[in-house]
């Protein structure tokens, strides 16, 4: 298994598991114990920021965003951070990820805008993909409203929301490669993020992993692909990235991923890709880390390291 966990990691899945029901299936009683769990590891916002709630308009409705911004930066326009928040496209909200995304724009010193993108099983694939990308696109066509720098725009998330935000990369790069000009995306974080459906080594040997499970991430493909999940939309880009034919023309890239992970692959897998294509990629496999150990940062040292690399990224994509 390799690294073996320290006392503050080990508290840390104590404490998370502790909100979970044992043996559930019940997907109500999944999100309740999420949410607490969540609820749990929130912090108060910093000082340093201003945080706006607003909606951009989706091909269902409005989709709710959640703006933190820096107050102790030069104005307007801002570099932005547009964060898709991790879940397994089932769970979480802006809520959820609430204290993680003001703390990216306060140590970071960059806007982020939170997507609470529609969640399965209620809305299936494409929903959570056709948000992200609206919220996107209503960015890069109008950044003066969203106070954004449209030449330092940097999109991203953890999890299934990593996995969100490279999709929206790869359309975003077929688009400016058919004519069309958007802004370029300036980079793209992506943690512990879910990119392909091949069966890397990391969803064997990382299978029941702590927090979270190979059983749990098939469990999860399930609901978002709507109980359909077959060898042919697993191969779709859109819904696993790293299945594209074309790596080429793509933002420069962080990766983190964590070592006590099915997904622990999936990052070196996806930056050799990009590597390839003459991508700027910098990946980490972070030690002793699990998947969901960005709510550890404030009590974990090794957590609070990975964290400040995050942090450190974000201002090197942005600068």
């Amino acid at each position: 298994m390799g690294e073996e966990l320290d006392k503050e990691l080990q508290e840390f899945v104590s404490v998370s598991e502790s909100f979970s029901i044992p043996g559930t299936t019940e997907l109500n009683d999944i999100r309740a114990g999420y949410n607490l769990m969540c609820q749990h590891y929130n912090t108060p916002h910093p000082e340093d920021l201003k945080v706006l709630e607003g909606a951009v308009e989706g091909p269902e409705g409005d989709i709710p965003i959640r703006v933190y911004r820096p107050t102790d930066t030069i104005g307007e326009p801002y570099p932005t951070l547009l964060y898709f928040h991790g879940g397994g496209w089932v769970l979480g909200d802006l809520d959820s990820h609430d204290s993680i995304t003001a703390d990216l724009a306060s140590q970071a010193k960059i806007q982020v805008i939170a997507v609470d993108y529609r969640l399965a099983p209620e809305h299936v694939y494409p929903a959570a993909l056709d948000d992200c990308w609206a919220v996107y696109q209503a960015i890069t066509e109008n950044p003066d409203i969203f106070g954004a720098d449209s030449d330092r725009l940097i999109i991203g998330g953890d999890s299934a929301g990593a996995s969100l935000a490279a999709s929206v990369a790869l359309i975003a790069r077929d688009i400016n490669l058919l004519g069309f000009t958007p802004p370029s995306l300036r980079g793209q974080l992506l943690i512990y993020p879910a990119l392909t459906s091949e069966d890397l080594p990391s969803r064997t040997t990382q299978a029941q992993a702590p927090l979270f499970s190979t059983p749990d991430l098939d469990t999860f493909i399930d609901y978002y692909l709507g109980h359909k999940a077959t060898e042919g939309n697993k191969q779709d880009f859109k819904v696993f990235p790293a299945q594209a034919d074309d790596f080429s023309k793509l933002p420069a890239t962080f990766i983190s991923a964590a070592e006590l992970d099915p997904l622990a692959d999936d990052g070196p897998d996806y930056a050799d890709k990009l590597k390839a294509k003459g991508v700027q990629v910098k990946s980490i496999v972070e030690p002793g880390l699990m998947h969901g150990w960005l709510r550890a940062r404030n009590s974990s040292p090794r957590a609070a390291e990975a964290f400040a690399r995050i942090v450190q990224a974000l201002r090197d994509l942005s600068a």
